[in-house]
């Protein structure tokens, strides 16, 4: 059996790879290029392909950027949240949503937009950290891995994207979730968070919720800005201890 035979009954099913990845199994460029013209393997791209007419899987996807594409890039907030076993909504429709993030100047290829890869990918570029940070390795069921946000890193992303004003409810039901959170992590986020408003937020949800890290952090060590910051534009109160205004409970009186 030849060489790249034994590669193509050992590829996961839905995986892509790049030229690079055949060189590592000693397979050469103009040998790949043979078997994409014989038909054995479809062209996505520069230098890309997948086997045959197969269903190609979004987490292949992102594991060619991160690994053979060497590209910063990480499957981020809600994503991260719903892998790592904290959905709390099921998507309508039945493309899923994929969530991710980089904190360079990265791009995603214009080959790789042009892909179906089952989902939608929402893709940014965020300021809300300087570096990667608290990144977590994750393989799943069918043998990819790749790099996703820890917990403590992916509820800051979710809270930075979402809609406060309208979405308070689903960042509290999320946050409610977390009550194992790594307090040094955790303490270590928040120091070099850009987000005040996030980091705010944050606080203010794991006091409020009595999530058992929050005693181990210590809050004069981030900085929280200066001024009030306004996260609900209907129906709030303020909150003095965090200055944001927050949802106002039921039994508190407007007046």
């Amino acid at each position: 059996m030849t060489k790249i035979n034994q590669i193509l009954i050992g590829w996961i099913p839905g995986d892509i790879h790049s030229l690079k990845w055949f060189r590592a199994q000693e397979v050469a460029q103009n040998v790949a290029y043979e078997y994409f013209q014989n038909g054995a393997l479809d062209k996505l791209g520069p230098g890309i392909y997948a086997r045959k007419n197969e269903k190609l899987k979004w987490a292949g996807g992102v594991r060619l950027l991160q690994e053979e594409l060497q590209k910063k890039i990480h499957v981020s907030g809600r994503t991260a949240l719903e892998l790592l076993g904290h959905a709390h909504y099921i998507p309508m429709g039945n493309r899923p949503i994929v969530y991710l993030t980089t904190y360079f100047k990265e791009k995603l290829p214009k080959w790789f937009k042009e892909i179906d890869f089952g989902c939608e990918f929402r893709f940014r570029t965020s300021g809300l950290f300087s570096e990667d940070v608290s990144l977590h390795n994750y393989k799943d069921e069918n043998g990819f891995s790749f790099n996703i946000s820890s917990r403590e890193l992916a509820i800051l992303e979710f809270l930075n994207i979402i809609n406060l004003s309208s979405s308070f409810e689903t960042a509290e039901n999320y946050m409610n979730g977390l009550s194992t959170l790594r307090p040094d992590v955790v303490q270590l986020l928040l120091e070099r968070c850009t987000s005040v408003k996030v980091k705010r937020v944050f606080l203010y949800l794991s006091e409020k919720l009595e999530l058992p890290y929050f005693k181990d952090i210590n809050i004069k060590k981030i900085d929280l800005g200066n001024g009030k910051r306004q996260i609900i534009e209907e129906n709030g109160t303020f909150d003095k201890k965090y200055q944001i205004t927050v949802p106002r409970l039921e039994e508190e009186n407007p007046f």
